[in-house]
């Protein structure tokens, strides 16, 4: 029995050994074949610029990833200012048609009133009668930038270009800078 076992242990040894051999003539063919292809030396020389190439793609495709991180922020932060411009320009749209007229030259020193005029021929915004020559949108104030030396003159200018015989009425009259205001509606101190 143990004359069977040592022969079946032989047998092995012999053919891995045998496996060996057949195993290691492979690499050396296949070697000598590479060789012959790229060159003696070549191969290793290859595996090392490949080395190097695929270390430096590898930087390559983190520069690219932060470049391109870079410039996903910057066009959401576009895309952000995009939005917000054209809701300023929707908000434009729907605030309609609110038309300033200017009246005067606006000169060095010269300071802006800001007027609300409006024209009691036309009616009010409840009882809207149609005038002949005057727009209905007279009906609501109307905004004024007045440029005059003084508020008198500003006022004098204003009925001047729109006069009160022809119904228009100066309801308010403020100094842009600041703020002070006359209202035809505000008591006004009798002389006495």
């Amino acid at each position: 029995m143990w004359n069977e076992y040592a022969q079946a242990l032989f047998t092995a040894f012999a053919l891995s050994g045998i496996a060996f051999g057949i195993g290691k003539a492979a690499i050396v063919l296949g070697e000598r074949a590479i060789e012959r292809r790229h060159g003696t030396g070549g191969v290793r020389e290859v595996i090392a610029r490949r080395a190097k190439l695929e270390s430096r793609l590898e930087a390559r495709k983190e520069q690219r990833a932060a470049e391109l991180r870079k410039v996903d922020e910057e066009t959401r932060d576009l895309l952000r200012r995009r939005q917000a411009l054209e809701r300023q320009l929707r908000d434009a749209q729907q605030s309609g048609n609110q038309l300033v007229r200017l009246i005067g030259e606006e000169l060095a020193g010269t300071p802006c009133y800001i007027a609300q005029v409006v024209n009691k021929y036309v009616g009010s915004t409840t009882q809207q009668k149609q005038h002949a020559f005057i727009d209905s949108s007279w009906a609501l104030p109307q905004t004024m930038e007045v440029w005059a030396r003084t508020m008198p003159v500003a006022r004098s200018e204003i009925e001047r270009r729109y006069p009160p015989a022809f119904g228009y009425v100066v309801l308010r009259l403020q100094d842009a800078r600041t703020g002070k205001r006359t209202d035809d509606d505000a008591p006004v101190a009798k002389a006495s």
